[in-house]
Parts: structure tokens; sequence; C-alpha cells
């Protein structure tokens, strides 16, 4: 869904739609929900707006694929790009949070694209208690502990057994 920027009243905007986006072109599209407050200061253009969607991720620890649910409200500025500039864009710090559109339109389905993805933790965990997967036979520890046997642990941490042991034998 594009808007054009001439089309927004001098009151503003407000639009409700499900928008179909891809996060990811291996991933089937997501239906993003959308209220959006769209106001026009000059050439500026402010979106204020909520996204809601339920995406698929996989954990990190276990490799299992959830639901996350996705819920979150922003405040997007945008300021148009001349057709004399560059493509390279010069910025300051201070304009680190502005968006740019060209030919007086705006693309929605990347505006919530954005959001969507900006909501995605960096290592996503299917729940806070979730116990990965064994190093060793790469069985799901969530469903039981394996049969597997490893052999030893950490190597780094041989000294710390030797003293644990000298302590034990103390103990008797």
């Amino acid at each position: 869904m594009r808007l054009n920027i001439e089309d927004i009243p001098e009151d503003g905007l407000q639009e409700e739609c499900d928008l179909r986006i891809i996060l990811d072109e291996k991933e089937k599209p997501v239906v993003v929900h959308s209220i959006l407050k769209i106001d026009k200061v000059g050439s500026r253009i402010l979106i204020h707006g909520t996204a809601g969607a339920e995406i698929y991720l996989k954990c990190s620890r276990c490799l299992n694929e959830f639901t996350y649910p996705v819920d979150t409200t922003f405040l997007e500025e945008y300021v148009p790009v001349e057709n004399n500039e560059t493509e390279r864009l010069e910025t300051g710090h201070r304009d680190l949070d502005l968006s740019f559109y060209r030919n007086n339109e705006i693309d929605f389905a990347e505006v919530m694209r954005e959001q969507v993805l900006l909501t995605v933790p960096l290592k996503p965990l299917c729940s806070l208690s979730c116990k990965g997967i064994c190093p060793a036979c790469g069985k799901d520890l969530n469903q039981g502990p394996c049969n597997c046997r490893r052999k030893g642990g950490d190597p780094r941490l041989a000294p710390l057994q030797k003293l644990r042991e000298r302590m034990n034998k103390g103990k008797e």
C-alpha cells in the first residue's frame, strides 16, 4: 500500500489496515494489523502508529519454531529526498531518526516491515526455561535428558575439578 503525500488533508489522516509483508524471502508473508495517524507539516510527514502481528521464529537454543507476538507503537518522521541530491545522503546525528520518501509516496508495507523487524530479539527463545539441545548428540533437552555419554567436561575447567576433589577428600 502506497500513500501519495498530496492526498493527506490538512487535519491529517487516520488509517486502519491489514498489510501482508514479507520479512524474509524464505518465509511466507505475515499479516500486520496497523492503525496509523498521519500528519503533514510542510513537506515533513509524521506517522504515529501501532503494529500487531504473529511471526514465526526459530529458538536460538533448541532450534524449534515458535510464534512470537509483535505489538509495537512507533513514531516515524519522513522528509523528501530532492531529485537533485545524490544517492548517498549525508546525515548528522540528529537526523538518524529521519526516514526519507521519494516521488511524493510512502510505502506502508516497508514501514510495517521495518517496525516488525525492530521488535525481533537478537536471540529469540521459545521460553525462558528452554534447555536447548545436547552438544554431543543433538537431542532436544526440553523433551528429557539424553542418553549419550559425554566424555569429560570442558578441559579448561580441569584444574577446578581437581580442586573440588581435594576439598571433598579433606571433608572425609
